[in-house]
């Protein structure tokens, strides 16, 4: 009976956030000129989350504690991986800069950081399939790994749609691209 009206609330709220032409389009409103605000793109991260949770839900068929342990652990790596990458990222546009001007050392530095940065992300998936080995049944570890990758998938399928709205609506090319 409590899975139903987990299953219900979350259906709701992802009902509520999704009703609009486009998850990423109708967060960023009818504002083409530029990038996407922090608002607006924490606006849509949430929206996917939680779409993200009701099909997970769906697709292993959760129970109530099976989910009360799953979605905790799986926001606490998704955060953690989230930092990694942050500062992948950032290292990534040090290491254009430091190519730029030939910063040999400087370089050779970050390809350092970067390759630890790397085996941290390793490590930390690595942790996670073993944590998701204890909360999970092996069904539900494969049906997990398919919808990983379908979902990414999914995602990367509707930004790019969402890219393509928004210049046949009359938006400047976007950031960063010609």
């Amino acid at each position: 009976m409590k899975m139903h009206i987990i299953k219900g609330l979350i259906l709701s709220v992802f009902l509520l956030g999704i009703c609009s032409e486009g998850m990423a389009i109708s967060a960023y409103g009818d504002d083409f000129d530029g990038p996407p605000s922090k608002e607006q793109r924490e606006k849509v991260r949430k929206r996917i989350e939680t779409m993200k949770m009701w099909k997970l839900t769906k697709a292993l068929d959760l129970d109530e504690k099976t989910a009360s342990r799953l979605f905790p652990m799986l926001n606490d790596y998704d955060k953690k991986r989230e930092e990694i990458e942050k500062g992948i990222r950032k290292d990534i546009s040090s290491l254009k800069d430091a190519l730029q001007v030939n910063d040999e050392s400087r370089i050779k530095e970050l390809l350092e950081v970067l390759e630890q940065k790397h085996n941290t992300l390793k490590g930390l998936r690595d942790e996670e399939r073993d944590r998701l080995r204890e909360v999970l049944t092996i069904e539900q570890q494969a049906r997990y790994l398919i919808f990983k990758m379908e979902f990414r998938r999914d995602m990367r399928r509707m930004i790019s749609e969402a890219k393509g709205r928004r210049h046949k609506r009359g938006g400047k090319e976007g950031y960063g691209r010609p």
